[in-house]
């Protein structure tokens, strides 16, 4: 069970980055918005997993499993500000760069 869940959060890491790079890097707003909606099923899918994992395993190592629920809050906060600025003024690469930095550590962290 614990490696499908694994699997699963893996996926669900890869599927956020991309989604949120190729939404944040579209030209049409209507692209925007399509990646958009693609990039929070994959938060959801992500948040149930992680929240499935902490459910099951939180008596081996709870400061771990809250860690990575808050790391998700974390991408899902930088997510909507760098999509909702991109829809506003074309973006911000500052913005960008950091929204893409903490997707790349949630990646290693869901794969590790």
């Amino acid at each position: 069970m614990i490696k499908t869940l694994t699997l699963i959060d893996a996926i669900c890491a890869i599927a956020l980055f991309v989604t949120a790079f190729m939404g944040l890097h579209a030209k049409m707003e209507k692209r925007v918005s399509d990646w958009f909606v693609l990039t929070r099923l994959a938060l959801i899918v992500a948040a149930i997993t992680a929240l499935a994992t902490t459910l099951m395993f939180f008596h081996l190592h709870p400061l771990l499993f809250i860690g990575r629920i808050i790391w998700l809050l974390v991408a899902l906060l930088a997510i909507e500000a760098a999509f909702r600025q991109k829809r506003e003024t074309f973006g911000s690469p500052w913005l960008f760069g950091a929204t893409y930095l903490i997707l790349i550590i949630n990646v290693i962290i869901n794969i590790w």
